[in-house]
């Protein structure tokens, strides 16, 4: 008899356990086919390093320009018989997909973040779009209430990679300007910062750029399209405080949170109404894909290791 208990409680178990795993594998297989649909049902609002609608040729064209500007092999050389094409520098275009690669993990983000606002919104509004527990309002409740919290996960995690987005960019600038490949420590600020001091000085076409000028102000500006804002909003995120929602008008909840923080500070980073903090994300990544053209401008005004392509 307790053999069989046993045997049937094991059975349970597996049983569960099969059920969790292909819940897994749904949610899995299935998340990219869903931000897929969302992106293609809220077209235009998630902007691409690309113009909409644009020639991606054109678009490779330009990135391949500016990589050989900085070293990268030219697609083909001349060569004379018996000689042989000089070593492969694969480094600008190495890093410069890295910062391709960056952005899109960042619109991703952005995307995942602005779903599960709208998501976790339809939840609570209508929650008896939770089919399987439409008999239990408090389940309910709990549910919306844990989606509410995963769109606060997923904004910080957009954030996050935004501001990566930009240390990917310092890091190109990096090398053009400064030949530097070693990037520990120097971000985006700083390297920006040197360029400023070293380089505009000596090159009077990049100190008239309105492509410098725009990426500068861009550095510079404290606004919450603005690189400092951007800057704050992430080292509060990773060093300090989670975002979450606060009470509606309670002032003393969030300075009792926030009290060891400047009063600025608090300000600053104060969570916002999600659909306002989704308007933020949106402004934030509309900024990184205006401002990358003028980023492959300004490496095309850096010290050129264009290399020929006849091989002598």
């Amino acid at each position: 008899m307790e053999d069989t208990m046993a045997s049937t409680g094991d059975e349970s178990d597996n049983r569960g356990t099969f059920q969790a795993l292909v819940n897994a594998v749904s949610v899995v297989a299935n998340e990219s086919i869903v931000l897929s649909q969302y992106e293609t049902a809220m077209a235009g609002a998630f902007a691409t390093l690309w113009p909409p609608g644009g020639n991606h040729n054109a678009f490779e064209e330009r990135i391949n320009r500016a990589i050989e500007h900085l070293g990268s092999p030219p697609k083909s050389y001349i060569v004379r018989e018996g000689s042989e094409p000089p070593p492969a520098d694969n480094y600008p275009e190495a890093a410069m997909r890295e910062v391709i690669s960056v952005f899109s993990r960042a619109r991703k983000s952005v995307i995942r973040a602005h779903m599960f606002r709208s998501g976790s919104s339809l939840l609570t509004a209508q929650p008896d779009l939770f089919e399987f527990s439409s008999d239990r309002p408090e389940t309910q409740t709990f549910l919306a209430g844990q989606s509410k919290l995963a769109f606060w996960e997923h904004a910080e995690a957009a954030y996050i990679r935004l501001y990566s987005f930009w240390d990917r960019v310092g890091q190109v600038l990096d090398f053009a300007f400064f030949n530097i490949r070693k990037f520990d420590q120097n971000g985006f600020t700083a390297v920006m910062d040197r360029i400023h001091a070293n380089a505009v000085p000596m090159n009077e076409q990049l100190r008239k750029s309105g492509s410098w000028k725009k990426l500068r102000t861009f550095q510079t500006s404290e606004k919450d399209n603005g690189l400092k804002w951007l800057l704050q909003r992430r080292n509060l995120v990773v060093h300090t405080l989670h975002l979450h929602p606060l009470p509606d008008n309670d002032e003393s909840v969030f300075k009792s949170q926030f009290n060891h923080l400047e009063v600025t500070h608090r300000e600053k980073l104060r969570p916002r109404d999600p659909c306002d903090e989704v308007a933020v994300l949106l402004g934030q990544l509309n900024k990184a894909a205006e401002l990358f053209g003028d980023l492959l401008t300004i490496l095309e005004m850096s010290p050129s290791r264009k290399q020929s392509t006849w091989v002598r």
